[in-house]
C-alpha cells in the first residue's frame, strides 16, 4: 500500500500506515453499498467484483494497521497526539461497511460476517474508552482550536456498528441495546460538534482553516439517521426532522468547500489548489455516499409522496457521488502510481 505516511511528524525512516486509511475503504464501500445501484449496468457487470476486491483490499490494510501497531513509535504517536488518533476509528467504521456488504453481495457468508461483527464490537469498546481519554486530553491540553472533523468518527463508528448488528441480526434485533448504541453515538457528536464550533467561532475569518473532515459534520447526522431507521424503533417524523438537519448542514458545509476551494484556486492554482491527493479527501467521498444510503434507506422504508422531494435529491446526489469518487481515484493513482512512475 501508498498510503503511508513517515510517524513522529515525518522524522522516522519507518513507513506506516495512515491511522486515517480506513476512510478509503469506507468510501468505496458506501458507494458499492448504495449509489452504484443507481447505475444498473456498472451494478450488474462490475458491483460483485469490486465488492470482492474491496474486501481483499480491506484485509491487507487491515492487516497493515495492525502490524504498524506492533511499532511503539507509531503507538505512541496515536497516544501523543489525540486529534489524529480518532482517525483509527476508520478501520471501525470500515469492517463494518465490508460487513454489511458481504451481506449484500454473498449472503451465503453471513456467519463469516457474524465472526467479523463481534470482533468489530470489543474494537469498538476499547476504540470509544480510547475516544474518551482523548476527548479528555484535547480540553486540558487546550488543543480545542486544532480540532477537526476527524473526532465525530467517535459517532461515525458507534453508528456502523449499530448498522453492522442490524444487518446481521434483523430489525427487530435487541432494540433497547440499539437506542442505547444510538444514543451514545449522538452524545459524542453534540460533544463534538461544540468542539468544532467553538474552533470555528475563533477562525471564523481565515477559510483555510476549513479541513477536508469537517465534512464529517453532516456525515456523522446521515450515519445516525441510517441506523435509527434501520432499527425501525424511531417515528417517521423523527427521522424526517434528521434528514432535514443534515440536508441543511449539507448545504452549508459544502458551500464553504466550494468557497474555499475558489480561494484556494486563486492563491494555488488548480493542481495544487485543489487537484493534490490527500487520504482525508476519503471522508468526502464517504460522508456524500452516506447521505444517499441514508435516503434510498428512508425511501424504501417509507413510501409516501410526501418524499418526492428526498426521491429527485437522490437522483442528482447519485451523480455527484460517482463523479466526485472518480476524481478522487484519479487522484489517488497520480499520487501513489504516475508519480512513482515518473520519479523512476
Amino acid at each position: 500500500m501508498r498510503i503511508l505516511n513517515k510517524i513522529n511528524k515525518g522524522e522516522s525512516t519507518c513507513k506506516e500506515i495512515d491511522v486515517s486509511a480506513g476512510s478509503l475503504i469506507m468510501a468505496l464501500g458506501i458507494f458499492l453499498l448504495g449509489a452504484i445501484h443507481q447505475f444498473p449496468i456498472l451494478n450488474n457487470r462490475f458491483g460483485l467484483p469490486l465488492s470482492g476486491l474491496l474486501g481483499v483490499t480491506w484485509l491487507l490494510m487491515l492487516f497493515s494497521f495492525f502490524r504498524s501497531l506492533i511499532n511503539r513509535d507509531y503507538r505512541n504517536n496515536l497516544v501523543t497526539f489525540p486529534i489524529k488518533s480518532f482517525g483509527a476509528g476508520t478501520w471501525i467504521a470500515a469492517s463494518s461497511v465490508i460487513g454489511d456488504l458481504i451481506i449484500q453481495r454473498a449472503p451465503n457468508f453471513l456467519p463469516l460476517v457474524k465472526v467479523l461483527a463481534s470482533v468489530n464490537i470489543i474494537m469498538w469498546v476499547f476504540f470509544i474508552i480510547f475516544c474518551v481519554r482523548q476527548l479528555k486530553m484535547i480540553i486540558n491540553k487546550q488543543e480545542i482550536e486544532n480540532t477537526h472533523g476527524v473526532i465525530l468518527l467517535s459517532t461515525v463508528s458507534t453508528q456502523s456498528i449499530v448498522s453492522l448488528l442490524i444487518n446481521v441480526y434483523g430489525n427487530n434485533f435487541a432494540p433497547t441495546l440499539m437506542f442505547i448504541l444510538i444514543s451514545i453515538g449522538a452524545l459524542f457528536y453534540l460533544f463534538s460538534f461544540t468542539l468544532l464550533f467553538i474552533r470555528f467561532s475563533s477562525k471564523l475569518d481565515n477559510i483555510h482553516e476549513w479541513k477536508n473532515t469537517d465534512c464529517i459534520i453532516h456525515g456523522a447526522i446521515s450515519i445516525t439517521g441510517l441506523a435509527m431507521v434501520q432499527s425501525g424503533i424511531f417515528t417517521y417524523h423523527t427521522i424526517i426532522f434528521v434528514w432535514y438537519i443534515v440536508f441543511v448542514l449539507f448545504t452549508l458545509v459544502e458551500i464553504i468547500e466550494v468557497i474555499r476551494g475558489i480561494k484556494r484556486v486563486k492563491e494555488f492554482g488548480w493542481r495544487k489548489g485543489i487537484f493534490t491527493y490527500n487520504i482525508t479527501q476519503w471522508a468526502r467521498n464517504f460522508t456524500f455516499g452516506m447521505f444517499y444510503f441514508f435516503t434510498t434507506n428512508l425511501l424504501h422504508t417509507y413510501s409516501t409522496e410526501a418524499l418526492s422531494f428526498q426521491n429527485h435529491f437522490l437522483q442528482v446526489l447519485g451523480w455527484l457521488v460517482l463523479f466526485l469518487l472518480i476524481i478522487q481515484f484519479y487522484l489517488f493513482l497520480c499520487a501513489n502510481l504516475f508519480m512513482k512512475k515518473n520519479k523512476s
